[in-house]
């Protein structure tokens, strides 16, 4: 299955319920409590018994904050660098390949003169074309034409997607905005300040596009305002985690017609190149957002729209524009890599998509897929039997789960489909000129592939990501080739050590397909509550508040602070799902051993400490030492391979012990 890099009309892969093993936010983080104790046993603290002695000599890197992250993906880069460096030195390559292209683009951004180079007409006019514009409505075709022609984010946030109620299908749907004009909506639930670099960034660029002082600082701040009335009017909730659907809905033209009276929906899609039949009916997501939004479109705030697109394509394309404006000087960071250097991790950034198949052709083998798929197999298998012998489950919902369970689609690195060559044969030009008709012939293939039936085993994320990922309208799961790398998995290492490194991922993102989130998705992903019966929803419930308590009452971090038990419910339910899972396919304590060591392990790291404050916050994903310590805490064969006794760090008792199928 090819993947479409979704820079434009970016499908399914930009919703939130794509839900990976890693947070969206800031990534989980050992305490500082893991840090100061000596000499830990098993018994008291799992967490810092397998990592303590293996990060001690870890230095935090202060451009990220951590240390000894098993998801640091700095291998990785290395790993394109080196084939990167590789595809440029060669030659021969066929027109339109990936190789093709990417030593082409190597070699022009080389040969590009970005400080003689004069700024694209195409750009210049586009900005001319903004700034001229007489209407809210003039310049809302211009914003379709830079999200077609310049990959710049339409306003309306508009994106080809599968309809979560009916998953066979596809639907235009009005995504919920997360950010407007670079700023974050998260940042501005912090403080108000997050508003402030609008307007100086505004003030920079219309001052350079003539206008003078005053009027390009009052555009800022009206722009500024716009933003504040969006983010009054998000839901937050959904922001946060995006998996409660009680308010997404799915409205006729003539409902989107009422809601955006200030917006001539269908002439806006056509002008992307979207065929007017899909303009009868639209899934939305956020529908208060949606009405403030429509309610800013209007000629009142023309000045400040346009200030939102003009800022929009300059950062977009600060590279051609800063050399030649020293008031630009500070948005484009001084580079000490060499020339070559900075060309390989322009390609990495901008064409990622064409470096993925032939990252996974390199480092990718035959026989990892063999053993990872095999891994898939026994950890569906482990599922099949939790499931049936889950005795609080009726037999009808048993039979729901399982065929679930059956359903779900593995997706790995051999999924990955070259690109079409004879599209992209004829490309040529200098630096920018290649890289806009990449863009431009993506965007036409994201259209063209709207057009095609649903397909199950579409790829939920870059192959050389360090993530997996479960996709609840597909039910399916993408595993990266990145992510087949040790310490999550090797091909020559011991099973259980790579069951309870990457195996515990992928059961980890299957029972995301059972959590408390995902159990409303049927069988094929559409969102049905329904589909188990309303007596078998109240046992869940009352299970879910049990587990709530379990992770408020039990684990703190510093001793002070403790896990929002209902936010981190369905990756704790993940967590532990998947634990039960790969634990049940254990032969014998030294098998369990080996388990729990590794799972401790890839979640082991070192981090500054405000890190873990603010993912307890408004992350959906415990801190790593808890995401270790209270899923082995609540498994009775933890206790049983440490010899786990009352008074003991790790103890729970008995009554309060939690479990996700048992």
């Amino acid at each position: 299955m090819k993947r479409l890099i979704g820079i434009l009309l970016a499908g399914v892969m930009a919703l939130s319920f794509l839900t990976g093993c890693t947070p969206a936010s800031n990534k989980p983080a050992a305490t500082s409590e893991t840090t100061q104790k000596a000499e830990p046993r098993p018994q008291d603290d799992f967490y810092r018994y397998v990592n303590l002695e293996r990060l001690k000599d870890e230095k935090i890197d202060y451009n990220t904050g951590t240390a000894g992250d098993a998801f640091d993906s700095k291998f990785v880069d290395e790993q394109l660098d080196t084939m990167i460096k590789s595809v440029v030195a060669g030659s021969g390559y066929e027109a339109g390949s990936e190789e093709d292209i990417i030593k082409k683009a190597y070699d022009a951004f080389l040969k590009y003169d970005f400080k003689n180079e004069p700024v694209p007409k195409d750009l210049t006019a586009m900005l001319d074309e903004i700034q001229n514009a007489k209407s809210v409505e003039e310049l809302l075709m211009l914003d379709a034409k830079l999200y077609k022609d310049f990959s710049i984010m339409n306003t309306l946030n508009l994106i080809t997607d599968v309809n979560t109620f009916k998953t066979d299908e596809k639907i235009l749907s009005f995504a919920a905005l997360k950010e407007l004009a670079g700023v974050d909506f998260g940042a501005v639930r912090d403080s108000n300040s997050a508003l402030d670099p609008i307007v100086g960034d505004v003030k920079t660029f219309l001052q350079i596009r003539g206008y003078d002082k005053e009027k390009a600082g009052e555009s800022g701040k009206k722009l500024a305002n716009i933003v504040l009335k969006l983010y009054g009017a998000t839901n937050m909730a959904y922001y946060d985690d995006g998996h409660d659907l009680s308010k997404v809905c799915i409205c006729s033209k003539d409902e989107i017609d009422k809601i955006m009276t200030n917006v001539k929906v269908k002439e806006y899609i056509k002008s992307f190149g979207v065929n007017e039949k899909h303009c009868e009916k639209f899934c939305v997501y956020d529908k208060s957002q949606l009405v403030a939004l429509n309610s800013i479109l209007t000629d009142e705030n023309l000045d400040a729209l346009k200030a939102l697109k003009i800022t929009a394509v300059y950062k977009k394309y600060m590279r051609v524009f800063a050399p030649h404006y020293k008031e630009l000087s500070s948005y484009l960071n001084d580079s000490y890599e060499t020339p070559e250097k900075q060309a390989i991790n322009e390609i990495k950034s901008s064409f990622g998509g064409m470096t993925d198949p032939i990252y996974v052709e390199r480092y990718y083998q035959k026989k990892t897929d063999e053993a990872l798929r095999s891994m898939c197999n026994d950890i569906r298998e482990g599922y099949r039997k939790i499931i049936t012998n889950a005795k609080w489950l009726s037999e009808p919902t048993r039979k729901s789960l399982l065929s679930k369970l059956d359903n779900i689609v593995i997706v790995t690195a051999t999924d990955l489909e070259r690109q079409d060559k004879s599209t992209y044969a004829g490309i040529s030009g200098n630096y920018y000129e290649i890289l806009m008709k990449c863009q431009r012939i993506h965007m036409a293939e994201i259209v063209a592939e709207f057009e095609k039936p649903v397909e199950r085993k579409a790829i939920g994320m870059a192959m050389q990501d360090m993530n997996a990922c479960y996709i609840s309208q597909y039910n399916n799961i993408t595993i990266t080739a990145a992510i087949t790398n040790a310490p999550f998995f090797d091909a020559n290492a011991d099973y259980y050590t790579n069951l309870g490194g990457l195996g515990s991922v992928i059961s980890h993102e299957m029972g995301h397909a059972f959590d408390s989130n995902n159990i409303v998705f049927d069988q094929n992903g559409t969102y049905n509550p329904k589909w188990i019966s309303e007596e078998d929803m109240k046992t869940l419930k009352a299970r879910n508040e049990k587990a709530i308590s379990y992770f408020e009452d039990n684990f703190t971090v510093f001793g002070i602070h403790h896990v929002d038990g209902k936010r981190t419910l369905g990756e704790n339910y993940a967590d532990l799902g998947g634990m039960e899972c790969v634990t049940s396919l254990a032969k014998n304590k030294e098998d369990l051993i080996k388990i729990f060591t590794n799972y401790a392990i890839i979640w082991g790291n070192k981090t500054v400490d405000k890190t873990v404050i603010d993912q307890l916050a408004y992350d959906v994903h415990s801190p790593d030492i808890i995401r270790v310590n209270a899923i082995l805490a609540t498994l009775n064969c933890f206790y049983e391979t440490y010899d786990v006794k009352e008074g003991d760090g790790m103890y729970i008792a008995p009554g309060k012990r939690i479990s996700r199928w048992y």
